[in-house]
Order: structure tokens, then C-alpha cells, then sequence
């Protein structure tokens, strides 16, 4: 069985890697030809074309930043569906919209090919680990064919029924994510006010009720090491709380908390807090304090 995997970004290339550590036979495309030859260095096939790879691969999995750059590699004219076989599985582990999620099924569907919208959480840990929660949505009898292969990506592996539904279950997720992000910042700005260190909050907190994975991975990773270097940026997670509250208004639903959190964080990207981890939303809320401080 040939596998194509494109985007070999921060989690892409652990993903493809725990591929090829499975056996498999996986070609890799990427933007940056730097993450292709890394991927080659670790038994990773590169050289074919996008064309040539949807001419031939079995299944073909994208993990792409945006949904643009998903839509453009699956209907674009040079993309998977104008130049794939029939039979052809694909699985996009991106973070996008229900509604693209289900025009590239139907476009999928229409040239003979199964697509199943999977979208992941873990983190670049969990990518590296393989320990990612996938949520699956599709066929069950596709879902069930290629299981082997995601069985080699996670740990939590679910299908959650139609088209559209595991990137309803991540943007839920991602949602969750947001709010929890900016609670823990806020939370380690004001302690940082008070004069309370960080390290034994954190080890009160985390048997505490307010524990959260979300506050322990951005205090461990990154806060207490003054460390900021994106394992997913801040730009990424804006872009899933815009999906998010697009998702909530197209269906009648308020956000009063999500809408306020998205607001907070695309304040943040426009003072260039954008590029570092999700976490750094701890800088963003610790340098709004040093200002609240100047003007009293």
C-alpha cells in the first residue's frame, strides 16, 4: 500500500514519521523542501509531484495549516480530486469548516474516492508519540479500512458519525482550548501581581479543581521556561475560534465567552503576539497588566 502525507509542518511530519516506523511505504510533499528532506532522513520517500502522487498513492492524508491551502490541495485544478483513481481513500487531519468538509466529500465522491474529514488533538507531543485523539467523520465502512493506518497515529480514535462531524467535535475542542488558554493566562499575569510564584500555583492548582491539561501543557512547556518558540501558534488557535464562531452563527448559537476570547487573541496577533505559542497569550495578559500599572 503507497501512502501520500502533505504538509510535513509541526504536526504532519511526526505524523508521516510514525508512518514510516510502521512500515508503510509514505511519500511526502511539503511547502518547505527543508521538512521534506527531513522527512526523507527518516526513511520518508519524497521526489513525485502532488499530480503524480494522486495518480498513484492509495490514501492520501493532508495536515495543512488553512482552509484555503486545504481546499486549494484537494479542488484546485492541479489537486488530489481533478487528478486522482477511483477507490482512492482520503483523510484530511486538518482543522477547517463542516461546510468544506463536505464539499470536498461530495467533490470526492462524484470522481470515485472516499473522504473522510479527521481532524486531530494532541499536539506536537501526541504527534510525536502517536498518542493523538483523532475524530473521524464518514463512511464507518471507510473509517474501518484505513483504522490500521490511524492506529499508528493516536490512541483515541473515534468516528462520530457524517461528513463534517469530526471537525465539529474538534472546533468544540478548539473552542474548550481558547477559553482555557486565556483563563491560565490570566490566571498567571495576576499571580505574577500578587507576587505569587508561578511553580506553586501551578502545584496547588493542578489538584485542584481549576487543573486543566491545557494550563499544565502551557506552564510546563512554556511559561516556566520562559520558552515561546510555537508548538501551535497563536495565529493557528485565532484562526479556529474565527471557525468556531462562524460555525455558532450559522446555526443560531451564542458564543458570549468564545466571541470574547476570539476578540482578546486577534488583539493579541495585531500586536505581534501571533507568532508565538498559544501560551504567549501569558505575555499578551502580563504586558496589558505593566500598562493598566503605568497609567494609574
Amino acid at each position: 500500500m503507497k501512502l501520500a502525507f502533505i504538509g510535513l509542518g509541526n504536526m504532519g511530519l511526526p505524523m508521516a514519521r510514525n508512518l514510516v516506523k510502521a512500515g508503510y511505504e509514505v511519500y511526502g510533499i511539503n511547502r518547505s523542501k527543508g521538512r521534506e528532506i527531513a522527512f526523507a532522513e527518516s526513511g520518508g520517500k519524497i521526489g513525485l509531484s502532488l499530480k503524480e502522487l494522486a495518480q498513484q498513492a492509495d490514501v492520501i492524508m493532508t495536515c495543512l495549516p488553512m482552509p484555503a491551502d486545504v481546499e486549494q490541495m484537494f479542488l484546485g485544478p492541479e489537486g488530489i480530486v481533478a487528478n486522482g483513481k477511483k477507490g482512492q481513500a482520503l483523510i484530511d487531519f486538518s482543522t477547517v469548516s463542516p461546510d468544506l468538509c463536505v464539499k470536498i466529500a461530495s467533490a470526492a465522491e462524484q470522481a470515485g474516492m472516499d473522504f473522510l474529514d479527521a481532524p486531530v488533538s494532541g499536539g506536537t507531543v501526541g504527534a510525536e508519540q502517536a498518542t493523538l485523539s483523532i475524530m473521524a467523520g464518514g463512511s464507518e465502512q471507510v473509517f474501518d479500512q484505513v483504522l490500521p493506518i490511524l492506529e499508528n497515529l493516536g490512541k483515541n480514535i473515534y468516528h462520530v458519525g457524517k461528513i463534517g462531524n469530526g471537525t465539529v467535535v474538534k472546533l468544540l475542542n478548539q473552542l474548550m482550548v481558547g477559553i482555557h488558554t486565556q483563563a491560565a493566562s490570566e490566571a498567571m499575569a495576576l499571580a505574577d501581581k500578587m507576587g505569587l510564584p508561578k511553580d506553586m500555583l501551578h502545584r496547588i492548582l493542578s489538584n485542584s479543581f481549576a487543573q486543566s491539561r491545557i494550563y499544565d501543557r502551557h506552564f510546563t512547556q512554556f511559561v516556566e521556561k520562559d520558552e515561546f518558540q510555537p508548538g501551535f501558534a497563536l495565529n493557528l488557535l485565532h484562526k479556529d475560534l474565527v471557525l468556531v464562531k462562524k460555525m455558532a452563527d450559522d446555526n443560531g448559537a451564542a458564543l458570549p465567552i468564545g466571541a470574547e476570547v476570539e476578540q482578546l487573541i486577534h488583539t493579541a496577533k495585531a500586536e505581534g503576539f501571533g507568532e508565538k505559542d498559544m501560551s504567549g497569550m501569558y505575555l499578551y495578559m502580563s504586558e496589558m497588566n505593566e500598562q493598566r500599572q503605568g497609567t494609574k
